[in-house]
């Protein structure tokens, strides 16, 4: 009767203990400051002037033309809304102002996902590390001999096991 009961006490003990683990911890997301992020993205630069796109739009080039030549200068723009109400009533197209827009989010957006691409490469890495690490841990950590010494050739050396051995001589 005191075997059950203290076999009884030992079992409710380790059921507690199991129930009093640490909950899991919730995942740590790496954000970008606001700071970070203006550093990130390339600031946005124009070789070729606006008051340059409205003659060349006065000339009647066509809008193809006009984001050839934006390509070709490798000019960025960073417009807010209102600017690019005034340069429309100024002179540049639509398509023109579409294209600078879609231009500056796109280099913005390649910027953060570059970014992104650098961190989780760096996460993968220390990963892999933390894996390999670990992996040679248990590797020191196997006894070699845990299987006795008949199951590596017995007290005279290696030797193939072909039925009888030296178990049976």
């Amino acid at each position: 009767m005191m075997n059950h009961s203290i076999l009884f006490s030992l079992l409710i003990a380790a059921s507690l203990a199991g129930c009093a683990s640490q909950p899991a911890q919730p995942v740590q997301i790496d954000r970008i400051s606001p700071e970070q992020l203006a550093a990130l993205v390339p600031p946005a630069q124009a070789k070729l002037s606006l008051d340059e796109i409205v003659v060349m739009s006065k000339q009647g080039k066509s809008d193809a033309e006009i984001i050839e030549a934006i390509k070709q200068s490798d000019s960025r723009y960073s417009l807010t809304p209102s600017d690019m109400l005034a340069w429309y009533q100024k002179g540049i197209a639509k398509g023109v102002l579409d294209y600078m827009q879609q231009a500056n989010a796109l280099a913005e957006q390649n910027a953060i996902a570059d970014e992104i691409n650098k961190r989780e490469k760096a996460r993968a890495e220390a990963e892999l590390r933390l894996k390999r690490e670990r992996d040679i841990a248990r590797m020191r950590s196997m006894d070699p001999w845990f299987y006795g010494p008949g199951f590596y050739g017995g007290p005279w050396g290696y030797r193939p096991y072909w039925g009888g051995g030296w178990r049976y001589w």
